[in-house]
């Protein structure tokens, strides 16, 4: 049995000086580790490059004006967005008045 004991010191003594060799992590335990992370690149300038500032987002927030006509300010997209909806509601497609959906619908049949 002693042997067999002997044998297995010294595997882990041989382990132990090959993971300083070759630089590796000694883990005869077989515990977690946070080796794997602490061994990965440094995104932090990566990160900070890709998103934006702060002073980029909030232009971002900021509607887009197109014009100033007077003293009026004019954006494309909500002019857009309206000329789309009237579009739509000469074809019949566009969301009901107040009262008149569904639901209102269901509702006056079952007062009836």
């Amino acid at each position: 049995m002693s042997g067999a004991a002997s044998q297995a010191l010294r595997r882990l003594k041989v382990a132990e000086v090959s993971a300083k060799i070759f630089g590796n992590a000694f883990n005869p335990t077989g515990e977690r580790t946070g080796n794997y992370i602490l061994r990965q690149n440094f995104r932090g300038e990566s990160m900070v490059r890709y998103y934006p500032s702060q002073l980029d987002r909030n232009l971002i927030k900021v509607p887009r004006i197109s014009r100033l006509v007077g003293d009026k300010l004019y954006d494309i997209d909500e002019i857009d967005r309206l000329n789309a909806i009237d579009k739509r509601r000469a074809r019949g497609k566009g969301a009901p008045k107040k009262g008149e959906g569904k639901r209102a619908a269901m509702a006056k049949k079952k007062k009836k």
